[in-house]
């Protein structure tokens, strides 16, 4: 963060922890400083006038100070409140998922302009994506390109070939593809060659043009296997949000398309809120 006092910025909240009886520690996800955990003091008191500007997921324009110890907020004005995102249960813990990974891969006070202006992009694109699985892999894709980490995935990371249109094979220690020659020599999983090819065009290609490949059950399933692996090697832990999907899967019918009469169908808004609270600490 700047050494100056006082900083404006725009932000996504994207953690809550409890402190005290009437405080919260925020953690806030900046244009300007990068991941931010910040004092929110008396936010959790009735009549806060904080507290509404500083709910999970807010996109917001912040004002801190900086003392001894933690930055302070001192200010809050809400410029997005994804409020779509609570009345779907199913789309708020895709949200919550990709704020939980910004959380886990960026370091504090690690400015990413790249990662920023993804997390609101894809964000703003989760209240109405047709196909929540494939925004999901565009998110974690461009999440790992922009950190540093994205996968090779046109050559064989052993013997340097350019892969063919075949069965390859995707290894984590690695971060990328194998040939079949190579893949012997590590642990790894089979990607087909649609998978291949789908991976490449999410690199490749912005959002606007991702969200419109249409994708089946089977390849979704692929993709997600592939791409969580991954993530849990890199991170060296489960991602918490993750397993909550994974439970939405088994509970609720399939995610329509969004819409303001669709919203909320297979999931009331106050079972959205309370995924919102139970992460964020209530």
């Amino acid at each position: 963060m700047s050494d100056a006092r006082e900083i404006k910025t725009p932000a996504i909240v994207i953690k809550r922890a409890r402190l005290k009886e009437a405080d919260r520690v925020i953690t806030l996800f900046t244009r300007q400083s990068g991941k931010v955990s910040a004092l929110a003091r008396g936010v959790r008191k009735s009549g806060s006038k904080l507290a509404g500007h500083l709910e999970l997921l807010n996109y917001t324009d912040i004002t801190l100070t900086r003392g001894k110890g933690f930055p302070t907020i001192i200010g809050s004005q809400t410029l997005n409140p994804h409020l779509c995102l609570r009345s779907s249960l199913e789309r708020t813990a895709y949200a919550l998922y990709y704020a939980e990974l910004v959380n886990h891969f960026v370091e504090e006070e690690q400015p990413s302009t790249l990662v920023f202006d993804l997390l609101v992009e894809t964000l703003d694109n989760a209240c109405t994506a047709e196909n929540m699985e494939l925004l999901s892999r565009f998110f974690e894709l461009n999440l790992l390109s922009a950190l540093g980490f994205q996968p090779q995935l046109r050559l064989c990371l052993d013997c340097g070939a350019a892969l063919k249109a075949e069965v390859n094979y995707f290894s984590n220690s690695l971060g990328g593809l194998l040939c079949p020659n190579c893949a012997a020599k590590s642990s790894v999983l089979p990607v087909s060659v649609n998978g291949q090819k789908v991976l490449r065009f999410l690199v490749d290609h912005g959002l606007a043009q991702s969200v419109r490949l249409k994708l089946d059950s089977v390849l979704n399933r692929e993709l997600k296997q592939l791409l969580h692996n991954y993530l849990r090697y890199l991170l060296e832990r489960d991602i918490k949000s993750s397993a909550w999907l994974h439970q939405l899967e088994v509970m609720l019918p399939p995610l329509e398309p969004a819409s303001d009469t669709r919203l909320g169908q297979s999931a009331g808004t106050g079972d959205a809120e309370r995924l919102v609270d139970l992460q964020g600490g209530a």
